[in-house]
């Protein structure tokens, strides 16, 4: 008995410190978005806003704000390029995802549900390129780039995410595939091609692995800053992550800052809560067994 409420409260203690590291910082985010100018400098900060208001929301679209007392809060001088930003990240996340998806769900079916000459070598591929830290290509890349004239393009960047996010999910939709019942035999004597069992029969079934995925690739390239930092910041071409990082600089605004921390977080989260309804249903396994 006594064992069973040591355990109850160790439950209960490591849900409340994860609960409390997740939601914290999103909280203390959202706090000084609302906060007053002199607010977000005070020292201890407090711990709700006293005159809470939406200017920062509106100024880093470029958009004046004027509260409740008539103080104006001009636009950001940051608002162009965040939306720029916005606007990039949107095209270059729609992208990876559609492209990935092309790639992968055809790929992923092939290894997990044929067998052919040199799989095992594939699939180590496969696994070495997920296995290897993005980072340490970044200055291939970057060189590489240079010499193709892809630098500050959101056609390079898509290119560079792509690199991450094929064989990542590739991993994780063949173990998903393996797993499925074997239609196929079923759908060529109704009279299906190879290529039809894919597509008509196949990729219904798939569906919530395959929309895990898409989510998957779309919060990666949404929120890649490593190497859109070095291959498009300062460009048109720059992602809504490296326009985030302006308010840093120069003279820091933790205000602008928050609130386009959070303007950055609402696709993610509409994302996630998506992807909660068909989690349970991606039964990954190992891929080699």
């Amino acid at each position: 008995m006594a064992r069973r409420l040591w355990r109850c409260a160790g439950n209960s203690f490591s849900v409340t410190v994860a609960v409390v590291w997740t939601l914290l910082p999103i909280y203390w985010t959202l706090k000084t978005a609302l906060f007053a100018p002199v607010e977000a400098v005070a020292f201890p900060a407090p711990i709700l806003p006293l005159h809470p208001h939406l200017a920062a929301f509106f100024n880093i679209f470029g958009f004046g704000f004027t509260d409740a007392n008539g103080t104006y809060f001009m636009p950001a001088g940051q608002a162009p390029q965040v939306i720029n930003g916005l606007v990039n990240s949107l095209i270059v996340a729609t992208a990876v995802t559609v492209i990935t998806l092309v790639i992968v769900v055809p790929l992923a079916y092939a290894f997990g549900r044929f067998s052919f000459r040199g799989k095992t070598a594939l699939l180590m591929a496969i696994l070495f390129s997920v296995a290897v830290p993005p980072v340490s290509t970044l200055i291939p890349f970057y060189i590489l780039f240079i010499q193709l004239g892809l630098t500050g393009t959101r056609f390079g960047l898509v290119i560079v995410n792509l690199t991450v996010t094929v064989p990542f999910v590739t991993w994780m939709l063949i173990g998903y595939f393996r797993n499925l019942p074997p239609v196929e035999r079923l759908a060529q004597i109704d009279g299906f091609s190879r290529l039809g069992t894919l597509l008509r029969v196949v990729i219904p079934m798939a569906r919530s692995g395959i929309a895990v995925a898409a989510v998957v690739s779309f919060l990666f390239a949404w929120n890649e800053f490593v190497f859109a930092t070095q291959l498009v910041n300062g460009t048109d071409a720059a992602t809504l992550p490296t326009a985030v990082s302006g308010f840093l600089f120069l003279q820091p605004q933790p205000g602008l800052l928050s609130a386009s921390l959070w303007i950055s977080i609402v696709p993610a989260a509409l994302v996630a809560y998506y992807l909660q309804r068909h989690i349970a249903s991606l039964g990954m396994v190992d891929a080699i067994h």
